[in-house]
């Protein structure tokens, strides 16, 4: 920037000799007025409108500036922040597109990928060009959403059977990265985002294409060598990391993630239970905004549904539930169970063989070739034939 100032000052000074050589003072005043035009005055005019006031403030914006420059470079040696940023206004982004008939899914609402174990991913990494230009990378790695400080670690089962045996880095890492020249880093016991397994890739600085909006777009292919069952079933996530050499974080971007043998069941399951928390969130709201009226009835008969579909989830959820003493649940001799119940009412009866029988054959015929579960779906239909033709 100061050479670009400089050169307009040296227009001026040649033209201003030039025509003191040649005594035209008339069209001295036009090329130093035009001159002086093309100087950029911003930075004169600001400097000048500063007071002792002002003066400070600028000197204390720059130091919480600093401050905040020293705090970005510090990131990478604390803990994980699960939240999106840009902090040098890269316009960092993760971009994640679900092909059709693809292995993998992507939930929008929940802004989470589901995935099976060692099936690969692409995922592209949209951010700007800056100047002066300096090489970047990107760094992913897992973490807990719960706990950010505990380590995502492969199991010995699947590290067992690993046939990775040469990069002991990378057969000891649950993320890989298909990209050539991705460098694998952290420990076992590394909690900061440095310390921690951790997956290192440079970005190629290639021209924005007229697609992107000018935003340099790179494709990433990634996969895991273990499943969310292997560490207990804890929700994780996948955190992207935008950094230069020196490694201060200049954006980050955050993916909810499920590692699992069906992805299209699980992402489906996902999202109707988070519409069943909207409505039951919008219809909690809308029974508080109720007074006494015509709905009164309506709203105890919801309240009291509610109340009683509460009790017996917290009684199905009870290490001692209460049963009935007309009730009986044992097990033989011979391993298999017995359950004996008592209705007051046939049609009750009926219902519940009826869910009984729906239960079986459901698992009859994702079993087709189990004649022990064809056997039992048949002595069910025997066994309402007989409640049929009881009194």
């Amino acid at each position: 920037m100061s050479r670009q100032r400089k050169r307009p000052i040296a227009y001026v000074v040649e033209e201003l000799d030039t025509f003191d050589a040649a005594g035209s003072s008339s069209q001295e005043n036009i090329s130093i007025g035009n001159a002086i035009d093309d100087i950029p005055m911003e930075p004169m005019a600001f400097l000048q409108g500063l007071n002792s006031g002002n003066l400070m403030q600028f000197s204390q914006q720059s130091i919480l500036r600093e401050m905040m420059l020293q705090d970005i470079k510090t990131q990478i040696n604390s803990l994980p922040k699960l939240e999106n940023h840009n902090n040098e206004d890269y316009n960092f982004s993760m971009v994640l597109e679900e092909p059709p008939k693809s292995h993998w899914m992507y939930s929008e609402p929940l802004n989470k990928l589901y995935i099976r174990m060692n099936k690969t991913f692409n995922i592209d990494a949209t951010f700007k060009i800056k100047m002066p230009i300096q090489p970047l990378n990107l760094r992913a790695f897992l973490c807990f959403v719960k706990d950010v400080s505990g380590p995502v670690l492969r199991c010995q089962n699947h590290m067992s059977t690993d046939p990775i045996k040469d990069d002991p880095s990378k057969r000891e890492s649950l993320l890989r990265c298909e990209n050539p020249n991705a460098t694998y880093c952290g420990t076992a016991e590394g909690k900061s985002i440095g310390e921690r397994y951790s997956v290192l890739v440079p970005l190629n600085l290639s021209r924005p294409s007229q697609h992107s909006g000018g935003l340099v777009r790179q494709t990433l292919v990634f996969s895991f060598s273990c499943q969310n069952s292997c560490f207990g079933r804890k929700e994780t996530c996948l955190v992207f990391c935008l950094e230069n050499n020196n490694g201060d974080i200049l954006g980050q971007h955050v993916l909810l993630l499920k590692i699992c043998t069906c992805p299209k069941r699980d992402r489906n399951m996902d999202e109707r239970q988070l519409e069943k928390n909207k409505i039951k969130s919008l219809s909690a709201a809308s029974e508080d905004d109720e007074v006494d009226g015509p709905d009164a009835k309506r709203k105890y008969r919801r309240t009291m549904t509610q109340d009683i579909k509460e009790e017996v989830e917290s009684n199905d959820s009870n290490d001692m539930p209460f049963v009935p003493a007309d009730w009986q649940v044992s097990r033989t001799l011979d391993g298999d169970y017995r359950l004996v119940i008592k209705c007051e009412q046939k049609d009750m009866l009926l219902q519940s063989i009826e869910g009984i029988i729906e239960k079986a054959a459901v698992a009859s015929l994702r079993n087709p070739q189990s004649s022990k579960l064809r056997q039992h779906v048949n002595n069910l239909l025997n066994l309402k034939k007989c409640a049929q033709k009881l009194p």
